[in-house]
């Protein structure tokens, strides 16, 4: 008997310690969002001082993305050449880290260790638009963006992506003669790579917003807007490596502006 009631003294003590627990998670948990309520309300009226419209719910409650360190893929650098170039090109080392590719009709390619390339190609038995639509797919690169004439004549840019999220200043622009792809150049990602570590907390999205509320009275940037926050990525590279750093992007009625999430650097796309 005395064990049996011990057993359920153990129990109760165990349900009081869970529910302790349970209440102070619940507690920290509502202080947390009062506080960011408090902080995203003061933001609004920071901002509307200065003539600048805000919603508090458009302000992102959740961390921007783990950076990412990426380094240099070769094996996807040999599969856009055969994309654009065809069959199985040849490549051939130039040395300083840079690698051509030729095709076997015709057409070269260019990689550098930073991640830029240069692609010259003629697909002339190819809709060029299709084309450059398929690589954007295949590629991880935003819908691009078309400037042509009546001929089919121009040019088409895109973002890449990781992870759905844009990396904005990493583009890939594409050549466009009626209709025939002449050309290609931008900055390639590579695949796969470990996250980043950093000394500091990433920025969080309303303490981006006091950065750039900062920058735009310093510059004295006309905005009378923000339609948005939202999460994205800075390229950075370096001769080992490319390295993708959380930001946040503030898409105002003026032009957007990106607030990198480790330094509090406000820049434009």
């Amino acid at each position: 008997m005395d064990r049996y009631r011990l057993k359920n003294i153990i129990i109760i003590i165990l349900l009081l310690v869970n529910g302790f627990l349970a209440g102070s998670l619940a507690i920290r948990q509502t202080s947390e969002r009062v506080s960011r309520r408090q902080t995203e309300e003061q933001l609004v009226e920071l901002l509307a001082a200065d003539g600048i419209t805000l919603e508090a719910d458009s302000i992102p409650a959740g961390a921007p993305p783990a950076g990412l360190s990426l380094p240099r893929d070769m094996e996807q650098e040999r599969k856009v050449a055969a994309f654009f170039l065809g069959g199985n090109p040849i490549r051939n080392d130039q040395g300083g880290e840079i690698y051509a590719y030729t095709g076997n009709t015709g057409g070269a390619a260019q990689f550098r260790s930073g991640g830029s390339f240069d692609i010259a190609c003629a697909r002339s038995g190819d809709a060029g638009a299709n084309l450059v639509r398929d690589f954007c797919r295949q590629f991880s690169y935003d819908e691009p963006v078309f400037m042509l004439d009546d001929d089919g004549s121009g040019t088409a840019a895109a973002v890449c992506l990781r992870g759905k999220m844009p990396v904005f200043n990493c583009t890939v622009t594409f050549t466009l003669d009626r209709g025939t792809l002449m050309a290609v150049s931008g900055t390639l990602l590579p695949e796969n790579g470990p996250t980043s570590s950093y000394d500091q907390e990433p920025l969080s999205a309303a303490a981006a917003l006091t950065a750039f509320q900062k920058m735009r009275r310093e510059r004295q940037a006309a905005v009378s807007s923000i339609a948005g926050i939202s999460p994205c990525y800075e390229l950075q590279s370096t001769a080992s490596a490319l390295t993708l750093v959380p930001a946040w992007c503030i898409t105002t009625d003026t032009e957007d502006y990106y607030v990198n999430c480790i330094t509090g650097v406000v820049t434009t796309g």
